[in-house]
Order: C-alpha cells, then sequence, then structure tokens
C-alpha cells in the first residue's frame, strides 16, 4: 500500500474514531423519559448514569498513558473502539438498568481511552499537519456531540429507544473495522511520539501550584455544568410542558454552540494577555441561562439555552490555556493530565448531586442554587487561572 493510501486510511479511522467518543453520552438523555415507561429508572440510575462520563474520563486520564506506554496506539484504538461497540450496543438489549449501567461503564471507558490515544496518534502520523489534523480530530468529536441528540427521538419514533441507542453501536462498529484494517496494514508512524505519563516531579509540582489548581478547578467545574446539562437538560424541558423532540433539539444546540466558538477562542486566548474577561462573560451567560430555565421555563427556551450553550464554552478555552500557560512539553503534558484529570473527576460530581436535590425536594430551587453557586466560584477561581504566564 502507498504511502499516500496509508495516509488516508489513517485519517479515515482518526476520523471514525474521534465521532464516535460522545454519542454514547448526548445520544442518551433524550431518550430517558422513553426508557422510563418501560424500564423503572430510579433516581440512583439517573444519578449514576450522568456521573458515570466524567468519571470514567477522569479515571481514563491517568490510566490510558500508562497503557499506551506498553501497549501500541494503534492497538489500544482499536481496543478502544470494540470496548465502546459491545457496551453501546449489547446495553440497548437488555431490561436490567444495572447491566444498562455495567455495559455503559465498558463503553465509556472505551471512549475515555480514545479521548487520551488520538491526540498522540495525530502527532506520531501527521507531525506536518498537527494543527490541521487536531483541527479534524476536535471537529469530528464535538459532531459527534451535537448530532445524537438531535437524531435520537426521531430515530426512536421510528425504531424505539432500543433502535435509536444501536445506531450509534453500528457507526463504532465501522470503527472496530477500520482499526482492524489499520491493525493488519500496521503502518509505520512518521514521528515517535510518547503519551506522557502524569507523575513524578512534574506532578509534585503542580500539586504545590494554586495556579493549576485554579486551573484545573475553572476546568472542572465547567465541565460539571456540561454534563449536568446533557444529563438533565431535555427532562428539565419536558418537565416544563415541551416535548421530547423538542428537548432533544436543545440539548443539540446546547453541544453546538461550544463546536463554533471552539474555532475562535483558542487564537482569541493566544492573542489577549489575560482571557479572564472572557470567562466573566460565559460565566455571566451561564448564570442567566440557568436563572431562565428555572424561573420562566416556557418564556424563552431558545435564548436560554443559547446562553447556556454560551455559558459552557470555557472548555476550549481551557484547553488552549493548558498549551499557554505550560513551559514545555513535558510540563504541558502534565498539566493537561492534572487539568483534566482533576476536572473530569470534579465534574462526575454535578450530576449525581443535581439528581440527588430534584429527587429530595418538591421545589427545583436547591439544585439551581449547586449550580449557581458553581458559577460564582469559577467566577473567582478563574482570575488566577487566565493569568498570564507560565505554570
Amino acid at each position: 500500500m502507498t504511502s499516500a493510501r496509508i495516509r488516508i486510511l489513517i485519517i479515515l479511522g482518526i476520523v471514525v474514531a474521534a465521532f464516535n467518543l460522545r454519542p454514547g453520552v448526548t445520544g442518551l438523555s433524550p431518550l430517558l423519559d422513553a426508557m422510563g415507561e418501560e424500564i423503572r429508572l430510579s433516581a440512583t440510575f439517573l444519578a449514576i448514569i450522568g456521573m458515570l462520563p466524567p468519571l470514567l474520563y477522569g479515571l481514563s486520564g491517568f490510566i490510558t498513558p500508562r497503557l499506551y506506554a506498553r501497549f501500541s496506539g494503534l492497538g489500544l484504538t482499536l481496543a478502544a473502539m470494540v470496548m465502546v461497540t459491545i457496551g453501546l450496543g449489547v446495553r440497548a438489549v437488555f431490561d436490567s438498568p444495572w447491566i444498562f449501567l455495567a455495559l455503559s461503564v465498558l463503553a465509556l471507558l472505551g471512549m475515555g481511552i480514545g479521548n487520551v490515544v488520538l491526540p498522540p496518534l495525530v502527532k506520531s502520523y501527521f507531525p506536518d499537519k498537527v494543527a490541521l489534523m487536531s483541527t479534524v480530530h476536535v471537529g469530528l468529536l464535538q459532531f459527534g456531540t451535537f448530532i445524537p441528540p438531535l437524531v435520537a427521538v426521531p430515530l426512536a419514533s421510528d425504531f424505539g429507544w432500543r433502535g435509536s441507542l444501536l445506531v450509534w453501536a453500528g457507526f463504532a462498529a465501522l470503527g472496530v473495522l477500520a482499526w482492524i484494517v489499520i491493525r493488519i496494514v500496521r503502518p509505520a508512524p512518521a514521528a515517535e511520539v510518547a503519551a506522557e505519563v502524569v507523575g513524578g516531579s512534574e506532578l509534585s509540582r503542580l500539586l504545590r501550584s494554586p495556579r493549576a489548581w485554579a486551573l484545573m478547578t475553572m476546568t472542572g467545574l465547567t465541565s460539571f455544568n456540561n454534563f449536568i446539562l446533557f444529563t438533565w437538560l431535555p427532562s428539565l424541558l419536558t418537565r416544563s410542558g415541551f416535548d421530547a423532540a423538542f428537548g432533544g433539539a436543545m440539548l443539540a444546540l446546547v453541544t453546538a454552540i461550544p463546536l463554533v466558538l471552539g474555532f475562535v477562542l483558542p487564537t482569541l486566548a493566544q492573542k489577549m494577555t489575560s482571557a479572564y474577561l472572557i470567562v466573566v462573560g460565559f460565566c455571566i451567560s451561564l448564570a442567566v441561562g440557568y436563572l431562565g430555565l428555572w424561573l420562566v421555563p416556557t418564556a424563552a427556551p431558545v435564548l436560554w439555552t443559547v446562553l447556556l450553550g454560551i455559558g459552557i464554552s470555557t472548555f476550549p478555552l481551557a484547553l488552549t490555556l493548558i498549551t499557554l500557560r505550560a513551559r514545555d512539553a513535558k510540563g504541558a503534558a502534565a498539566l493537561s493530565g492534572f487539568v483534566q484529570g482533576g476536572g473530569y473527576l470534579l465534574a462526575a460530581t454535578g450530576p449525581l448531586i443535581f439528581a440527588f436535590l430534584i429527587q429530595s425536594f418538591d421545589s427545583m430551587w436547591p439544585a439551581f442554587a449547586v449550580v449557581l453557586a458553581s458559577v460564582v466560584v469559577k467566577f473567582f477561581v478563574s482570575h488566577a487561572a487566565c493569568r498570564p504566564g507560565a505554570i
């Protein structure tokens, strides 16, 4: 096989793998009400299913670099696609919520491994096109976040909620086929790039850095709200009288806005001395979106959703700040692992706390008080996180 065909094959593999790293999360939330009509979904189930994605993404951020050092990136990517396919495909046919959760763990671990493995693969096979291929990788990942909630309910109306979930298992199976072919071909990388292990002296220094903690907290609280919205936005809208299709469309909208802003924020952050004013604007937008969704949800649901989407767009900005604030490549790898690993673990508490408060009180105010408090904390810690100069 010629080098040009090998590069095309690798591009195809990256595209398919990146697309499959989010549908299992955002394609589920709009279907929870339909699932609940057939399977009894307890408050505990709803809390855990919302908590699992950030929890397992965070754990994967710590364990995958060690697996990468022992196994090849090609093999890990294939294993990740197999885990996603089996987890998403098999969970859709069971009636037990606990089996559904166990298989979701398998799928989400595969997605978490893919989160970590794809960037070094891009650097290994396209060292001369890192920016372009990173845009392709991130764009397809965001596309795989945006499309599933938009089509989940229409698919369920034609094929049932199980059929709607199985669609994404089918896409993951395409990823398995692509990476089987790549493993057979075994293309040689153009450059040797390792996934850095987060530990040792770099981690010790980060643990003593208030600015590293501030950046991790800012990122974690952003994801804290991301995953609350991914899990609960459709349900909150249906509770206010909207149908499930509208809830799914609004979830698609709230995920599309960070995708669009993600193309602009890195350049803005690089040009500005401090990105704090951007974060302040995002915090205000998030707070107003939450207040509208809570107090007058039917007055302007699209506006509240747009404001929420703007508010959670700090995440691509945080990824840019990791690169800008690190002194060198090794420091960037350690800072990325610390910020994303710790941030995702913090984010895992969001859906759990939100579900507990909604189920435990007759009023919605305790749940919305928590998310608004998280916005206030983010407002204050972001000043240190955005301060110029290397961490």
